[in-house]
């Protein structure tokens, strides 16, 4: 008995953004902070804000 395949693959409807905190750790680690006037922010804010 073969196993038919139909073609729907496992597709990602959500895209991914990292949990802040996290984003700070990972900052830490590189010798790097975040600015005090950033501090709330979300990443989606800073990447609007840095962009070129």
């Amino acid at each position: 008995m073969a196993t038919e395949l139909t073609g729907t693959g496992n597709k990602r409807a959500g895209k991914f953004t990292p949990n802040m905190e996290n984003f700070r750790v990972s900052l830490s680690y590189e010798g790097l902070k975040l600015k005090k006037s950033n501090k709330d922010k979300t990443i989606e804010d800073l990447k609007r804000k840095y962009s070129r």
